[in-house]
């Protein structure tokens, strides 16, 4: 498995409060891998290295492979077990990765985060909310400054895959179950309209990256003052 997790380490990191915690979202195939690549990258030539953290959920921390593999190609028949896995999976990535960052006031870019077990276990599969989330509150794990939510429709989603992958991982091949995902992501998104920006996934890549990052520079500057 590739390694897309990345903390530099430059020294031109400056000194700050809170670092912006900055998630990208969306069912299979919608793109927000490359989104979150290309913005990392763009991020770093306007920033410098040392101000960034790029990661991804499941298994973004040393050691996840385990649990990302377990998820993703295991079979497990239980809802809860998934849900589970994935909570335990975000508690280490948080402690080890996340929460490291945001404390030295870095800008992590993450893609999945809590919003993706809200979408695909809870409006998907049918998780309980009200278990999650107060699993969520007692865990304590950060919200997301800002959610680029990047919507496709299912079809050209599972189309993207199959010209990329050939054979799809068992969330990826499932469009009924990709129908509800999206659907809750448009849920979440009528729920938290500041925080979950929808971006058109079937939009050229360089607009989509220019508004991203746009964006984070303009959240960046509104709250250290950076012109």
């Amino acid at each position: 498995m590739p390694d897309r997790s990345v903390s530099s380490t430059g020294s031109d990191s400056v000194t700050a409060p809170r670092g912006l915690f900055i998630t990208f979202e969306g069912i299979d195939g919608s793109g927000k891998s490359t989104q979150a690549e290309s913005s990392f990258r763009c991020l770093i030539e306007e920033l410098g290295e040392g101000r960034l953290v790029r990661t991804f959920e499941p298994g973004g921390w040393a050691g996840g492979e385990t649990i990302r593999s377990t998820i993703l190609r295991g079979d497990l028949k239980s809802v809860f077990t998934e849900t589970l896995l994935f909570l335990a999976d975000r508690a280490e990535h948080v402690e080890r990765v996340i929460g490291p960052g945001l404390t030295s006031g870095k800008l992590v870019l993450c893609e999945r985060f809590s919003d993706s077990t809200l979408a695909y276990q809870v409006f998907g599969k049918g998780f309980p909310r009200e278990i999650l989330e107060e699993i969520n509150a007692r865990a304590g794990f950060p919200r997301p400054d800002i959610t680029f939510w990047f919507d496709v429709p299912v079809a050209e989603a599972i189309g993207r895959i199959v010209a990329r992958k050939g054979v799809p991982d068992r969330f990826e091949k499932d469009g009924a179950l990709l129908e509800r995902i999206r659907l809750g992501y448009e849920t979440i998104c009528s729920e938290e309209p500041e925080r979950f920006i929808r971006l058109d996934g079937t939009a050229k890549l360089d607009h989509l990256n220019r508004t991203v990052v746009t964006k984070i520079l303009g959240m960046l500057k509104e709250s250290r003052g950076i012109s």
